[in-house]
């Protein structure tokens, strides 16, 4: 027997909308720390796949800047969890027209205050401090010590990996150095294989 359907198609439509609508804002806050769990996990795996945080690790980074064995692991897991921390997934309520509302992932703040707040990211020497991470994320390759630069050498140095050489000019090498728009943190979390590996794992959650 056939169905006939006495409301418009405009009609059924907006039913069917509000019915999602309702669905949806039952679902998504309790979804929220399934998603921020997600999110962190994912920002954990790009961050440390980063070559600069390998340097950090008992590589060149970590000798240049002074960090000895226990203090590097200490700034690697620091700036991992700083990021892991700042994450955000806020749910606003979906509209009856499901022209708004959704979920909001925010990832790490632009200033990067959570990053250049941490003790870790400093070395004290005689004669100063140097905010390594600072230089690192934001300062580029200028100049950070006039007429020395780091000569790496197991066994020597207070990071047991080199020493500072009279001579030349101490700075970031340019392959890890960063500026406030292009650094390690910018690349590992809005690269093109980050959003689309989001934006899948997203998707199946959703559809879960």
């Amino acid at each position: 027997m056939p169905i006939r359907l006495v409301d418009s198609i405009n009609l059924i439509s907006s039913k069917i909308n509000k019915a999602c609508s309702e669905e949806l804002n039952a679902i998504l806050p309790k979804k929220k720390y399934r998603i921020m769990s997600m999110a962190k996990r994912l920002a954990s795996n790009w961050i440390m796949s980063q070559p600069e945080m390998d340097s950090l690790s008992g590589g060149f980074l970590s000798g240049a800047f002074g960090l000895y064995s226990g203090t590097e692991a200490q700034a690697v897991n620091s700036i991992k969890n700083s990021v892991e921390q700042s994450i955000e997934v806020n749910v606003n309520t979906v509209s009856n027209s499901l022209h708004k509302g959704g979920i909001t992932i925010n990832f790490q703040p632009s200033t990067f205050t959570n990053l250049l707040s941490l003790s870790e990211g400093h070395v004290s020497y005689s004669g100063g401090d140097l905010h390594w991470l600072q230089w690192l994320l934001e300062q580029g390759d200028a100049m950070i010590i006039v007429n020395y630069h780091y000569y790496p050498e197991s066994g020597v140095g207070r990071s047991n990996k080199g020493f500072m050489k009279k001579t030349g000019t101490f700075r970031v090498p340019p392959q890890f150095s960063g500026t406030v728009d292009n650094n390690f943190i910018t690349r590992a979390l809005t690269g093109p294989v980050q959003q689309k590996e989001l934006n899948r794992e997203i998707t199946n959650i959703m559809k879960s």
